[in-house]
């Protein structure tokens, strides 16, 4: 007899003292084991209802960090704002609305764009990135009117000093509560500060590439090359791939490289992180210039790319969404590198040597060779 499984499917109905409603991951997947949302979630749906029991009639509330929708859902009658860094957060944010039959009134923001100036409060849960916390908030004091109420929400370990004197750096009347369900929630006002963008732009220079690189706040390997990016570099395809990808690219510093020794190549740069991505127009016209064979595109992996359309795809995948672990969004990357590869075309990607990619990607591709390794990576050439 066959044992039954023992994967963990994670909750989908989500119910608060707001509502209830049915929630998902994006993109969804059949028996996920990581849930759409978590305690931080519901202390602010518990915080807002109390507020509204108070005689609080908040109507335009701005949504920073709303991963899939769970803060949504409750506000989505309203004319409502969110920003965030995800497109994969915009995409599950209109899924969720759509499944629960739900016509928001909703405008979707990246980082960098402008908040609006009648938020009336703001809901925030914290990211992984203390710099993109740290840019929200300058953001926010320039931005929007002050005295303008925040609460914000993460698990309790999150709430470090460092993350306090930011919100006292940036805002008023700052309060964190008392750990409730392992997280906290942070009460504070807005005041005005000055905002200068250039602030949060990290300049630095790669010597052993003579790459010279900005990274936006909250973008990875944000001041200096990770290990992994590195033994890519070292061992990238010969040049001469006509069409290329830099899948989950960063700062783009792959394809910069192979763009640079491949000058005939065109070259298109992909992340789901708005920020990623300026980084990566930032990095391309300082070290590369104006050229109509580089484009940069935001996208759920490749979701917007056709099929057999790509010769070289370049990919340092990432293991976690947020502060979740996984290993989903690699194999998504995966999936879809063999459906825009043409047939012959390679993917080579760099991997941490503990997770088990060699055998899906033997799945996938018909031919799969390790071309380089060291003592926490391996690059792998998958041939289509």
């Amino acid at each position: 007899m066959a044992k039954p499984s023992t994967r963990h499917t994670a909750p989908t109905l989500m119910q608060t003292a707001a509502g209830r409603w049915q929630l998902y991951r994006y993109p969804r997947r059949t028996s996920d084991p990581l849930q759409a949302w978590d305690a931080a979630d519901e202390l602010l749906h518990e915080r807002w209802v109390s507020a509204e029991r108070e005689g609080q009639q908040w109507q335009k509330p701005l949504l920073i960090n709303d991963a899939f929708g769970a803060l949504l859902m409750p506000v989505a009658h309203l004319q409502v704002a969110s920003s965030g860094d995800s497109r994969v957060s915009e995409l599950g944010q209109r899924a969720n609305l759509a499944d629960n039959q739900l016509a928001a009134n909703l405008t979707q923001l990246d980082p960098l764009a402008t908040m609006p100036a009648t938020t009336d409060v703001v809901l925030l849960k914290l990211p992984k990135s203390q710099s993109l916390l740290e840019l929200q908030l300058a953001k926010l004091s320039a931005e929007v009117a002050p005295g303008t109420p925040i609460l914000a929400a993460a698990k309790s370990k999150l709430f470090t000093p460092s993350v306090r004197q930011l919100f006292e750096r940036y805002c008023d009347s700052v309060e964190v509560s008392l750990i409730e369900r392992k997280c906290r929630v942070l009460t504070a006002t807005i005041k005005p500060q000055p905002f200068e963008l250039s602030a949060f732009i990290e300049q630095w220079h790669a010597a052993e590439y003579d790459l010279q690189l900005a990274n936006y706040a909250g973008t990875f390997a944000r001041n200096q090359l990770d290990i992994g990016a590195r033994l890519l570099l070292d061992n990238l395809p010969p040049s001469g791939a006509v069409n290329v990808i830099d899948l989950g690219c960063g700062n783009g510093v792959l394809g910069i490289l192979y763009a640079r020794h491949s000058p005939v190549s065109k070259v298109t740069w992909v992340d789901e992180s708005h920020l990623a991505i300026a980084s990566c127009q930032a990095n391309i016209a300082n070290n590369l210039g104006v050229n109509e064979n580089y484009q940069t595109r935001v996208d759920d992996c490749l979701s917007q790319q056709a099929s057999k359309s790509a010769d070289l795809i370049l990919c340092n995948p990432p293991f976690h969404q947020e502060h979740a672990i996984t290993e989903h969004i690699a194999r998504q990357m995966f999936r879809d590198a063999r459906r825009v590869l043409r047939k012959g075309g390679e993917m080579r990607v760099v991997a941490n040597r503990h997770l088990p990619y060699y055998h899906p990607l033997k799945r996938l591709f018909s031919h799969v060779q390790q071309v380089a390794s060291n003592s926490k990576f391996v690059v792998y050439s998958c041939i289509n």
